[in-house]
This record gives structure tokens, sequence and C-alpha cells, in this order.
């Protein structure tokens, strides 16, 4: 039996996508999706905020870039991905990114402050 990499969000984006492209001039959106949580503590109701970095490729990543903004409620649905490398300092590093496959913008786009 194989495995299921399956990762469902949904949260406020914590600012406008980073944009690039690859080497072959397919578009890349990155952005920062957090996800907010409370739970009990000696009685106290704390809030917990997770941060995610999102990954969209292609014409989903240009629906990102023209839709998306700082605050802007998203549903993001996709995979998990894990890469290591070592730094300039030879310390061994690891980051995890959810790369997109659908992106749902929910609610209304947040306004500019003036």
């Amino acid at each position: 039996m194989s495995g299921l990499n399956k990762v469902l969000l949904i949260g406020h984006v914590g600012a406008k996508p980073e944009m690039r492209q690859t080497s072959g001039g397919e578009a890349v959106a990155r952005l920062r999706v957090a996800t907010s949580s409370t739970r009990q503590k000696e009685g106290v109701e704390e809030k917990e905020t997770e941060w995610h970095d999102v990954v969209a490729f292609g014409k989903l990543a240009d629906l990102c870039n023209q839709y998306v903004d700082k605050g802007r409620l998203v549903y993001v649905e996709g995979r998990m991905s894990s890469h290591s490398w070592e730094d300039k300092a030879g310390a061994k590093r690891l980051s995890r990114e959810v790369i997109a496959r659908r992106v749902d913008f929910l609610g209304p786009k947040p306004a500019l402050a003036a």
C-alpha cells in the first residue's frame, strides 16, 4: 500500500506573494500562510499561530500573484515537500513547504491601507 501526502490549510497570508520564474520560464509564487488554533493551558486559553511556506507553480502562481495580498484568507490544498542542504557554515538545514495543487481565495480581498 502506498502512503498519502496531503495538506489542507485555511489561513491568512502574511504578505504579497514573492514571484519568480524557473529556468524554463514557469511562474513560481511563494507565500506564507498563518493558521491559528487555541488550547487550554492551566485554565487559560492560549492562541497558537503556525506559519506555513506555500509554493504554487504555473497558472496557479499567476492567480496567486493577481489575487493574494497580505491578510487574504485562503484555502490551500497540496502536498508536503522537504529539502535539506548545508549552509555556508557547514550546518545541515532542513526546510518544509507545501506544494500547492489548489488555492481558493476566501472572503473579500483586504482593503489597502490609505
